[in-house]
């Protein structure tokens, strides 16, 4: 079974069924199940295990176990719930202007303007200031859409670490800040 597929015919397979082809069993719940592309018209046939004890002797042109990620049954914030939170928490730690929170700061603006709550404006460079020769200080310029207001973060170095360490710290806070009616589905 040395066969090639060609090109075009591999881009066009489908993505996995959300139902067993023979008996329309949902397969999104299920974290495996059998795959196969046919020889004929290379389709794609999902099967639940059932229905793959009919079909596992029939000719094809490959065979798979796709794995699925079991969707979470907790209910999750809205992108405008999402949003007010990670710009409540910006703004907190904006008027706070700590130091240790300067790279959190940074991960966070960059997040607003993914989700088109800042806008990029560009960079600033102002002096550090003290007695040594100052050396400028480079900040990125944003500007919250909905208020006009410009914001300045002082540039960092990327570090994967540190990322890591804010994206945890964001995903945190979300998780503790759900709005009243998703904490209390979550106690019954």
């Amino acid at each position: 079974m040395n066969q090639k597929m060609e090109k075009d015919k591999y881009l066009n397979i489908s993505r996995p069924n959300k139902t067993c082809l023979s008996c329309g069993k949902s397969l999104v719940e299920i974290e495996k199940h059998p795959t196969i592309l046919t020889n004929e018209e290379v389709a794609r046939m999902d099967f639940c295990e059932e229905c793959w004890e009919k079909y596992k002797d029939k000719d094809y042109f490959s065979f798979w176990i796709t794995k699925r990620i079991v969707p979470d049954s907790k209910q999750s914030l809205t992108k405008k719930e999402r949003n007010d939170l990670l710009l409540r928490l910006f703004e907190s730690l904006y008027q706070d202007k700590a130091m240790e929170s300067s790279y959190i700061l940074f991960y966070l603006a960059h997040l607003l303007m993914r989700y088109k709550i800042f806008n990029w404006k560009g960079t600033r460079s102002e002096p550090k200031g003290g007695e040594e020769a100052p050396e400028p200080k480079e900040f990125l310029v944003f500007e919250n859409k909905y208020t006009g207001e410009e914001i300045l973060i002082p540039d960092q170095e990327l570090n994967g670490e540190k990322v890591s360490e804010s994206k945890s710290q964001i995903d945190e806070y979300l998780k503790t800040h759900l709005p009243e009616e998703t904490n209390q589905k979550e106690k019954d």
